[in-house]
């Protein structure tokens, strides 16, 4: 593995999807809410045989408890969300519970990915619990995270929750999912990528779809940063506080790695570890693609 010391502050693309039609709350794939700043449509993604990822089909976010009620309208009624996957731990959930009062028909589907949700870094906690993991993190905070990423691809537990992730996502037959963690770049960026991939997207613009998530996540760093700075941590662990909130390529790339190590090409792996069959595959292929790019 290439030494990894920081991330790149360039890695903000813009995805080039193609537009929907009708969804007026979305720009660039991301949907637009009040509380929810990294919540998006991942339809309009072309894949290698020239179909489109459907739009308003595959949701992607983080956590879904700051929610405004206009925000779980928007899902409800323009994107039509009938399940909502959970890949956060039951501590997680506890915490951070998903508003299900306000989300009435949806179904919701804890799928745990990491039964520790790495060690504390994909995940949020208390202050005490923020200073534990970034004291950990601070020497080579790029390289753990990578560790972190590959450990989510290997580790039994997680691919069980990809597995059951596939599953839902295919018994979902009408309507949208929406699938999140805490900050929706770690655990549900794998799940995103896996999910493309099969689908048949290119891994550029599957690389490009993980990146998108610097985009939306500044703020939340910079909340975290004001909260250390109170501390008098915040220039200490500024390096450490900008790795662990950024989606990096190389990040990806050593989770992808992993897998063709182990167990030599990832359609091995999504066969054989998270028991995506052909079938399967086929099926969420003629569920999830169109001809239409702004179908």
């Amino acid at each position: 593995m290439p030494e990894l010391d920081t991330v790149p502050t360039d890695f903000a693309p813009a995805i080039g999807i193609a537009p929907a039609e009708g969804l007026e709350n979305e720009v660039g794939g991301r949907i637009v809410l009040e509380g929810l700043p990294n919540t998006r449509d991942v339809g309009g993604l072309p894949t290698a045989d020239g179909r489109f990822v459907k739009h308003a089909r595959l949701l992607r976010s983080g956590a879904l408890d700051h929610a405004t009620t206009r925000d779980l309208e928007v899902l409800l009624d323009d994107y039509h969300v009938r399940t909502v996957i959970d890949l956060r731990t039951a501590e997680e959930r506890k915490e951070h519970p998903d508003p299900e009062d306000g989300l009435m028909g949806v179904r919701f589907v804890d799928a745990p990915v990491l039964s520790t949700a790495a060690f504390g870094v994909t995940r949020e906690g208390g202050m005490m619990q923020a200073l534990k993991a970034l004291r950990t993190l601070q020497k080579d905070p790029a390289s753990i995270m990578a560790e972190v990423y590959e450990r989510m691809m290997l580790d039994e537990k997680s691919q069980q929750g990809f597995a059951q992730f596939f599953d839902d996502v295919l018994a979902t037959d009408e309507g949208s999912v929406l699938w999140h963690c805490t900050i929706g770049k770690d655990r549900a960026g794998l799940a995103a990528a896996l999910l493309l991939y099969v689908l048949g997207v290119e891994r550029e613009a599957i690389e490009q779809d993980y990146l998108a998530t610097n985009n939306y996540v500044q703020s939340e760093t910079q909340n975290i940063m004001d909260a250390l700075s109170s501390f008098g941590l915040g220039d200490k662990l500024d390096k450490s506080i900008h790795v662990i909130n950024s989606a990096d390529p190389r990040f990806l790339k050593s989770a992808l790695d992993a897998v063709e190590q182990h167990y030599g090409s990832v359609d091995a792996f999504v066969r054989d570890q998270l028991n995506v069959t052909d079938e399967k595959r086929d099926a969420l292929r003629a569920r999830y693609l169109t001809d239409n790019p702004q179908g």
